[in-house]
């Protein structure tokens, strides 16, 4: 699958938890896990290894990242496996997303809680890298706009990275895409 159907499909997911939430005042621990089912029902239609922590239609746990799209291929004939026949051989990392809430773990996030986990994404190799935030910023693209200094800056980055930047308001998600040459889109 190209990654800008993934791209397109992670923002249809989003819009519809969004809308399910929108107005109900629900806590975020509700908010984050309906996000990750949404992901994981599309990650699983689309015939994804899915995985994230504390939801029932993932076939996996939380593995590296808050949610992940995974590919596994068959082994080559005559390979010993390591453990498993099926979960040997991943293929491709098709997704993996990271989300910080504004109120989080019992505290507010700062800035510096959406950079740690953006640089996980930094290091991460997937078809689309896939960062959820929601802030209080003024500026509507302050962050968006660190966070593509943060791509141009490491020196890992190719050219034609792509990161899908959803930040979580109000009225809905604003989304941008950044490329590894860190322009947003």
């Amino acid at each position: 699958m190209d990654r800008n159907t993934i791209s397109k499909i992670v923002r249809k997911s989003l819009n519809e938890a969004f809308c399910s939430l929108h107005g109900k005042g629900v806590r975020l621990e509700k908010r984050t896990k309906d996000i990750k089912t949404q992901l994981c029902a599309e990650g699983n239609s689309k015939s994804f290894y899915t995985c994230a922590k504390d939801v029932d239609n993932s076939n996996h746990g939380e593995w590296l990242y808050d949610v992940c799209w995974l590919k596994y291929g068959n082994a080559p004939s005559g390979t010993t496996y390591l453990v498993d026949s099926k979960l040997d051989f991943l293929e491709e990392a098709a997704l993996i997303v990271e989300c910080e809430w504004w109120h989080t773990r019992g505290r507010r996030c700062n800035l510096g809680d959406i950079r740690d986990d953006f640089q996980k994404l930094l290091v991460g190799r997937a078809c689309v890298r896939c960062m959820i935030w929601e802030d209080k910023e003024q500026d509507k693209s302050k962050i968006a706009k660190s966070l593509a200094r943060m791509v141009t800056g490491y020196s890992a980055t190719d050219s034609d990275d792509l990161y899908l930047l959803a930040r979580y308001t109000a009225e809905g998600f604003q989304y941008w895409h950044l490329s590894g040459n860190g322009t947003l889109s």
